[in-house]
């Protein structure tokens, strides 16, 4: 099997490119028919992944972000990966089902997940135990813990027990949390404006209007991880991104100790539900070497090449056995978030998902911001969604 092929991704930062450059030339060594000419795009990567494949002329292999795989796997556009699935020397069991699952299309599969990112419960133990309260585990017990913190932190920067921005991200998780949904069960609509949903979004907008949650236009950081290591805040909802910033946050290096990461809170009668956010590495439909562009991939995602990526820290592995690695081991806030994996639910909402975000985000901020109501606001967007996209 010769062949010359390319792989290209976004250009996150020179640390990933440099971990790819890595895991490309131990694939080299191991594999010396098979030449990779890693070729990241440095920007407006959906776009331009999207043209080439449109000419025929994409990459052999690339990332593909969930939010937007639907459309692409629709298309007719990216090669089954099937065949790898079915391999004996390949353990697709091991991964999150959840996110593989968010890579089939109309039960087949086009691509594996290169990595993963949830949201979990960011917190200042600090400020917890000054308030005497512990990490919450139910939305009651979330509301008593910011009121506790709200009346009893005592830093001068503190302005506020906890931060989200206007579009509400955590509405996403808290919807499936209450057992609502996006869609329907057959994709023909959505249905987020049931009383789950309804439900999940009035109980943020009254965490707002209680004092208990501030945007950060009310605060002097203009996103959570800022708002945590400048102590504006106490909590709030994080994913894994926002650890490196707090390991080297040189204005106060004290606090990335004081921040730990529970999973997020739940209805006290609801289930364990937070958002994942996936990538996969899938491979074009007009390969002229699929078989190589498979074997590639499947380097990339095995157990080895990922327990590589993960020890990076730059987001989870998506092997449920990786929770077992000594990197995770020595990593408890990263293991909390890799373990939420098995309840997650991807950001993936067929292939209209885009559109879907992009109608619901304002009316999302509409509530926060007190201009409509949560139902006037999710009625909104649910029949605009349902009479203009799908």
């Amino acid at each position: 099997m010769n062949a010359d092929i390319t792989l290209s991704g976004w250009a996150a930062n020179n640390e990933e490119s440099a971990l790819v450059k890595e895991l490309v030339a131990s694939f080299e060594e191991t594999h010396s028919a098979i030449s990779v000419d890693y070729n990241p795009i440095q920007s407006k990567y959906k776009q331009k992944i999207k043209t080439q494949l449109g000419a025929g002329n994409a990459p052999d292999a690339f990332y593909v972000d969930s939010s937007y795989f639907p459309s692409f796997a629709s298309a007719n556009v990216l090669l089954s990966m099937d065949e790898l699935e079915a391999s004996e020397e390949y353990n697709t069991d091991d991964f999150f089902q959840p996110l593989l699952e968010a890579f089939r299309f109309d039960g087949t599969l086009y691509g594996v997940p290169k990595d993963f990112s949830t949201l979990g419960l960011f917190h200042n133990t600090a400020m917890l135990e000054e308030a005497s309260v512990e990490p919450p585990e139910t939305w009651s017990d979330l509301e008593d813990v910011l009121s506790a913190l709200k009346d009893n932190v005592s830093n001068e920067n503190f302005k506020a027990p906890m931060i989200e921005f206007a579009n509400a991200r955590s509405w996403w998780a808290f919807l499936f949390q209450n057992g609502g949904q996006v869609l329907s069960d057959d994709g023909s609509e959505v249905v987020f404006a049931s009383d789950a949903g309804v439900e999940a979004l009035e109980y943020l907008v009254g965490l707002r209007e209680d004092g208990l949650l501030a945007l950060p236009t009310d605060l002097g950081s203009g996103w959570h991880g800022a708002a945590l290591a400048s102590q504006e805040v106490a909590t709030a909802v994080l994913g894994p991104w926002g650890l490196p910033f707090l390991e080297g946050y040189e204005d106060n290096p004290d606090i990335n100790d004081q921040v730990d990461v529970a999973h997020l809170p739940i209805p006290s009668d609801g289930q364990k539900a937070t958002i994942a956010y996936t990538v996969s590495y899938s491979a074009s439909a007009k390969t002229d070497s699929p078989a190589a562009a498979r074997e590639l991939i499947r380097s990339l995602t095995g157990d080895e090449g990922m327990s590589q990526w993960a020890r990076k820290g730059l987001a989870l592995s998506a092997r449920q056995s990786h929770s077992e690695l000594e990197y995770y081991q020595n990593h408890p806030r990263r293991k909390t978030l890799l373990d939420a994996g098995e309840w997650s639910q991807p950001f993936s909402f067929g292939p209209n998902s885009e559109s879907i975000v992009n109608r619901v985000r304002p009316q999302l901020e509409a509530a926060m911001l007190g201009e409509k109501s949560p139902s006037d606001a999710l009625e909104t967007a649910q029949t605009k969604i349902n009479s203009e996209v799908l």
